[in-house]
């Protein structure tokens, strides 16, 4: 066994990123496992390059000597007694060294570069994970209680390198972890398993800290007791272990919430008090990493709440506590937020939002009345409603400036934030439907600056994106966009002079916009052409004026300035 140390001690002396399949003297090494557990336990493992010589000579020791477990006649014999709580033990020990540790506390941003000791964190994890996978595969089956391979501790340990995205996992590492959970859920008993990390491990982690507004019991608190004006526990880390030691916690959580399908809706509901503490605990956080993680966990959960039926939001009523926890993520814009934190919270919370509104309110069981069926409709175009025009047009506003140099026109110092924020509208818009045509005064403006900005060219997405929600008006507003006519087509022509004079140079992306911009005039123009009538059943005299002197309007652009021709009046396609 001291051989065995020596020649790992060695190996990762050399290069622990590129370690040998197997060691010299694995094959023939003195032996059994309570002597190997005996040899690593006893080691002191409390630095990393002791941890890993450890895991280094566990993982050649099972993997060399695992003959000896064999009898001649090949059919293997039954651990039992010490033997078998030595694997335990193993189990145990290497699931434990194989969680991260708290060096890739501050590793959540993208920006920071991975450092030394987080590059040795992962060689320790990726060693861990793979000795935990191999006992499993061959020993095991040599154990008469087959689930201790399927322990809770060592599934955790695989969930927390199951996804890329984290900073302690490598490409080895995932294979391995993904392999062993996959054989895990064909196995059965996967549940009790999950049922357990979400009690004993995960849940405790993110229950610390009080949160006022759910109960025990995962239920909104409709008397919550407010926290101290002065709370100091705000300022202490020992309440969110998940935030500073226990890092892996929102990884093991987004595996778990990844299990849940249309058909595990009991196994949803049970689990589900269990695990809003940790989201909402997410959302309410201050560093924009985690509030970001917390929506995509809410994201990620509400898939199988809406394809199993289940109105779990609506029995808990946690849906107030989830939007009013999201809320205020919506406010985070530069300059006080940077541009890219800006950029990433709101690409989370806005989806998260509207789909936690359709969760709500489209979700009915079969036998919902349809009074309250329209009564949900209602709601959620009122809900969806405030955030257009509260929330999207107030911070499109926000981060676009006047400028006393050019007038009225504006400019947009955040193209990319600006050009999410126009194309969540166009989103909006489609969902809103026909209600679209309540809120035309607020769009149409926001319409106006974009498309007739004199450097909209420096930054076509925004324009594509600007126009594609002018479409999207046009659309679901036709009934009514006749009276703003003038407007969409001054916004429409102003980009389209800009686009032309530009194109030669910025070549196929704003010839993409030239393209969107005539295929718009034209849907504009068959909007026009064919009124809807919404008073009685009779056409508005205005509607009818302004269908039969359409051509004549578009002609005295045309006269205007001949470059509007190939927009206004070509009806062939482009």
């Amino acid at each position: 066994m001291d051989q065995l140390r020596n020649e790992a001690r060695q190996a990762l002396q050399n290069d622990p990123n590129n370690l040998p399949d197997l060691l010299p003297s694995a094959m023939s090494v003195d032996g059994d496992l309570h002597q190997l557990w005996q040899n690593v336990s006893q080691y002191d493992n409390s630095t990393y390059f002791n941890a890993c010589e450890s895991l280094l000579t566990a993982l050649n020791f099972v993997e060399g000597s695992f003959h000896m477990l064999l009898p001649e006649d090949e059919e293997m014999r039954q651990l039992e007694g010490d033997e078998a709580q030595t694997v335990i033990n193993l189990s145990k020990w290497a699931s434990s060294l194989a969680l991260p540790s708290s060096e890739f506390a501050s590793s959540f941003d993208d920006t920071i570069k991975v450092t030394e000791a987080q590059e040795e964190c992962r060689v320790k994890g990726n060693l861990a994970i793979e000795l935990l996978h191999l006992l499993s595969a061959k020993i095991n089956p040599c154990l008469n209680d087959r689930e201790i391979s399927q322990s809770p501790d060592v599934i955790m340990a695989m969930a927390t390198f199951a996804t890329k995205q984290d900073p302690w996992t490598i490409d080895d590492t995932m294979a391995t972890a993904s392999s062993h959970l996959s054989g895990a859920g064909q196995r059965g008993g996967l549940w009790t398993i999950i049922e357990a990390i979400l009690k004993d491990k995960i849940r405790p982690l993110f229950t610390k800290q009080r949160n006022p507004k759910i109960t025990s019991e995962g239920r909104k608190n409709f008397h919550p007791v407010p926290l101290a004006r002065f709370d100091g526990s705000l300022l202490d880390d020992s309440t969110r272990p998940w935030k500073n030691t226990d890092i892996y916690a929102t990884s093991v959580l987004s595996w778990i919430i990844s299990q849940y399908k249309a058909t595990d809706k009991i196994h949803l509901e049970s689990h589900f008090p269990l695990i809003v503490p940790a989201i909402l605990s997410l959302i309410d956080d201050s560093n924009i990493s985690f509030k970001t993680q917390g929506c995509h966990l809410l994201t990620q959960i509400l898939k199988p709440i809406r394809e199993s039926g289940s109105d779990i939001l609506i029995r808990t009523n946690l849906f107030s506590v989830f939007e009013e926890a999201i809320t205020p993520c919506l406010l985070s814009l530069p300059t006080i937020t940077p541009e890219p934190d800006s950029f990433k919270i709101l690409g989370a919370a806005y989806p998260v939002l509207i789909a936690l509104l359709e969760v709500t309110y489209k979700t009915h069981l079969p036998r919902t009345p349809q009074l309250q069926v329209k009564k949900d409709k209602e709601n959620f175009n009122t809900s969806l409603a405030k955030i257009l025009r509260s929330n999207l047009i107030s911070s499109f506003n926000h981060i676009s400036s006047s400028s006393s140099i050019s007038g009225s026109n504006a400019s947009f110092p955040h193209p990319r934030l600006s050009t999410f924020l126009m194309t969540t509208i166009c989103g909006v818009l489609n969902k809103l439907g026909i209600e679209t045509l309540k809120y035309l005064q607020d769009i149409i403006p926001v319409l106006q600056i974009t498309l007739s900005n004199p450097f909209g060219t420096a930054h076509p997405p925004l324009l594509s994106a600007a126009v594609s929600t002018t479409r999207a008006v046009i659309l679901n507003a036709h009934p009514r966009v006749w009276k703003w006519r003038g407007e969409l087509l001054a916004a429409l022509c102003a980009c389209w002079l800009q686009v032309s004079a530009e194109s030669k140079e910025k070549g196929t992306k704003l010839d993409e916009v030239s393209k969107q911009l005539w295929i718009t005039v034209s849907v504009l123009k068959y909007a026009l052409q064919n009124p809807v009538a919404v008073n009685n059943g009779t056409l508005d005299p205005d509607q009818v004026y302004a269908k039969e002197h359409m051509h004549a309007q578009l002609k005295e652009l045309v006269d205007a300035d001949p470059q509007l021709e190939r927009l206004l009046c070509r009806d062939a396609t482009p």
